[in-house]
């Protein structure tokens, strides 16, 4: 039998300090967000496309072929996830509780100009590939505790979590053949995290346990992309992009508060007076992995389109090697109206979970599916579109516990975006 003081502090306790990220920006996953509009529709299958704005980011060898100057701008006007952790807690009857927990954003994600210059194209785009805004109150009572018959009256939850990541710069592409070109972009990359978790657990006889945690990580880097497409008939394309977050500066804290009367602490809380306070900071710098996407376009005709790529991300020392896909087509019912849909995978970067290992992190394979319309008049165009994401996986969100949760997540996304061709 796992023992109370073989866990340091109430394996509850734990569950909230050391819970990952939800929502399409988390560390675990690659594909948080879809950048651009007619990028987004097609699911992001646009490698071998890439010949609006949005091309800055995911081929910048694609601006090259833009038939105007240009430029566009988008928003997630509506950005929904959730996350449940099934089983989570376990009620004084023996019932068990889903752990829920909700993410909500409005995110102008995307901006970008091009403009041609003979045989070659510049560009310069702005793009947040990562948003978490999350702030959630939660309360629990009667829950079952490691004490027996000392339940845990009231367990309440204090979260504010904000994590974005923004990458800024320029592109240029070279068209050297009506059928071949390259082109690069350079972006500037800024993430800028916080999150606050505060817990408050209170026995049926009377003690207590308070925990508050604080952390926050300011860093800075640059993104190199690098990207060719090649037409070997009119009507296929094939592009191939390769890039790397490069982080050269990273400010990470981390502060934690506690106060325990139940006398199972690690740390000496004799005087039931006494507060428990830790700081610490490093500047340790975060690895990305080395990226590689490829992909290919089929025009089969000037109304309609499918397209497809295949992501590969390296492995590093904590994550796994994986390789996404995302498929995609388009078709113009009129000349001013279009339709797109797509869908794709955004695999967890993390190892399965063991039944022999404790403290282990999520794994969560997500799926999504895009739709989008867009109505264009003259040289302009208003898309609008939807997103919808779902996965399932395991997680191990008590501390130290062999215990392993099942985990289920709804991702809902819905997208405006403007375009302009000059």
């Amino acid at each position: 039998m796992i023992t109370l003081k073989k866990f340091g502090i109430s394996a509850v306790l734990c569950i909230i300090i050391g819970l990952p990220l939800t929502g399409y920006g988390d560390d675990y996953h690659y594909v948080n967000i879809l950048v651009g509009d007619r990028a987004s529709g097609l699911g992001g299958a646009y490698t071998a496309i890439s010949d609006d704005p949005s091309g800055c980011y995911y081929n910048p060898a694609g601006i090259a072929f833009a038939p105007h100057n240009s430029l566009s701008g988008s928003a997630n006007a509506f950005s929904l996830s959730r996350k449940i952790y099934k089983d989570a807690l376990e009620n004084t009857g023996g019932g068990k509780i889903d752990w829920e927990q909700e993410s909500f954003s409005i995110v102008p994600n995307f901006f970008g100009i091009v403009r041609k210059l003979g045989n070659g194209a510049i560009g310069f785009s702005y793009a947040v590939t990562d948003s978490i805004k999350r702030r959630q109150k939660q309360s629990f009572q009667n829950i079952a505790s490691f004490f027996g018959d000392n339940p845990i009256d009231t367990y309440s939850i204090n979260i504010n979590d904000n994590d974005e990541t923004y990458l800024l710069g320029p592109s240029y592409a070279y068209r050297f053949s009506g059928s071949f070109s390259v082109g690069a972009t350079v972006y500037a990359y800024y993430r800028d995290k916080e999150i606050i978790r505060n817990q408050l657990i209170i026995f049926d006889q009377g003690e207590h346990q308070l925990m508050n945690s604080y952390e926050t990580e300011i860093s800075w880097g640059y993104k190199p992309s690098f990207g060719v497409i090649w037409e070997p008939m009119e009507t296929v394309s094939i592009g191939l992009t390769l890039s790397k977050i490069m982080v050269v500066t990273s400010d990470n804290e981390f502060q934690e508060m506690s106060r325990d009367t139940t006398g199972y602490s690690d740390d000496d809380f004799s005087d039931t007076n006494a507060i428990y306070f830790d700081r610490s900071g490093n500047d340790d710098t975060p690895d990305f992995p080395f990226t590689a996407a490829l992909g290919a376009a089929w025009f089969i005709s000037p109304r309609l389109l499918f397209s497809g790529d295949l992501v590969y991300y390296e492995e590093m020392t904590d994550r796994s090697e994986i390789v996404n896909f995302a498929l995609g087509t388009e078709y113009y019912v009129t000349d001013s109206f279009a339709l797109r849909a797509g869908f794709f995978s955004d695999y967890s970067n993390t190892p399965l979970l063991g039944n022999d290992r404790i403290n282990q992190v999520e794994h969560v394979d997500i799926y999504g599916a895009s739709l989008s319309a867009t109505v264009f008049r003259g040289m302009s165009g208003i898309t609008l579109g939807v997103t919808k994401g779902w996965g399932s996986g395991e997680a191990q969100i008590v501390s130290n516990s062999p215990q392993i949760q099942d985990v289920e997540i709804d991702n809902l996304t819905i997208f405006i975006s403007a375009s302009y061709s000059y």
